[in-house]
């Protein structure tokens, strides 16, 4: 049987209709599609603009002035080997969120401008595209971690013994040669005076940092109570600042030199001259002179995290 002409023309009504409404559809998920993608490209925009704004460890990093500067650090192969330290490590962020959105690199880097510049939180927060909430974040992970690998990992309980301080003695320790370890006291001064003691080898490596203690704290105290007095052995001998009367709690054999009482002046004093300058490096750390009141609580971490980045800088000169 035949189609007649009517049945014909509906029939081709309905496939254009059907033909018209596919396209309808097909037009309107373009246009949605459309709209994604020019949404998309507007986030991406913005995302290519806030990097150009951030400050970023990559816009500093050939110039070893503005490294030294910013990181109190020799150069860029010197941060970008403690980022290569760091990224072995699962980071254990101090907050219950990570931090993602930022590099590492650049997790390290604020948190070293925080340690040597002490900036405040609301310029690093400006300067990095981040919340305040973020830079206490990352600088109390990265410290954290950083006092970890450097401090319990390679210097805690490891003052280097007489024959090897020998190997790198310097001219000036010449006429010291049983010397172990240096002590001097750092003061470091916020709305709270804190004292630590430190313990400097003769080749200007800072072996032995105690906890910071009140600064009403005594020499003797802090030196009796920190255990530094366990890993010296008979013969060592210990060079101290005036005023460090310890004799009677040092080991049996262990010599005590102070200035007043030595025979040779000229000599120990090039010799605390040279030690002092390690101090004077560690000094470099402007968060030292304050420590936030937010990190109290990390104070220790903190200054022996800038223990061992002043002990990853170039050797002092004999």
């Amino acid at each position: 049987p035949s189609l007649c002409a009517n049945e014909l023309h509906h029939s081709n009504d309905a496939d254009t209709q059907t033909a018209t409404a596919s396209f309808s559809n097909n037009l309107l998920v373009l246009e949605i599609q459309i709209d994604i993608l020019r949404i998309e490209n507007e986030k991406l925009k913005e995302q290519v603009e806030k990097l150009m704004q951030t400050f970023s460890f990559s816009q500093i990093s050939d110039n070893p002035e503005r490294v030294q500067y910013y990181t109190g650090l020799l150069d860029a192969a010197t941060v970008l080997f403690l980022e290569a330290l760091l990224s072995r490590f699962n980071l254990k962020y101090h907050s219950d969120w990570t931090a993602q959105m930022m590099p590492l690199v650049d997790q390290l880097f604020l948190t070293l401008m925080k340690l040597k510049l002490n900036c405040g939180h609301v310029d690093l927060a400006t300067r990095f595209n981040c919340s305040t909430a973020t830079v206490t974040n990352i600088f109390t992970t990265i410290v954290s971690l950083l006092y970890d690998i450097f401090y319990v990992g390679m210097l805690e309980n490891n003052i280097p013994s007489r024959a090897k301080n020998r190997t790198s003695l310097p001219d000036c320790f010449q006429p010291f040669p049983n010397c172990r370890i240096v002590h001097l006291y750092s003061q470091y001064k916020g709305r709270t005076t804190l004292k630590a003691l430190i313990g400097v080898a003769p080749n200007g490596v800072i072996t032995f940092v105690s906890n910071l203690y009140g600064g009403g704290a005594s020499d003797k105290a802090i030196t009796a109570d920190y255990g530094v007095l366990q890993h010296l052995l008979s013969g060592d001998m210990v060079i101290a600042d005036k005023g460090f009367t310890i004799w009677d709690v040092l080991p049996e054999g262990v010599s005590l030199n102070i200035p007043p009482f030595l025979t040779n002046g000229q000599k120990i004093s090039c010799a605390r001259i040279h030690v002092e300058r390690s101090i004077q490096r560690l000094k470099l750390f402007s968060i030292l002179h304050h420590i936030p009141h937010q990190f109290r609580k990390n104070i220790n971490k903190i200054l022996k995290a800038c223990v061992c980045l002043t002990n990853l800088q170039t050797p002092i000169p004999p």
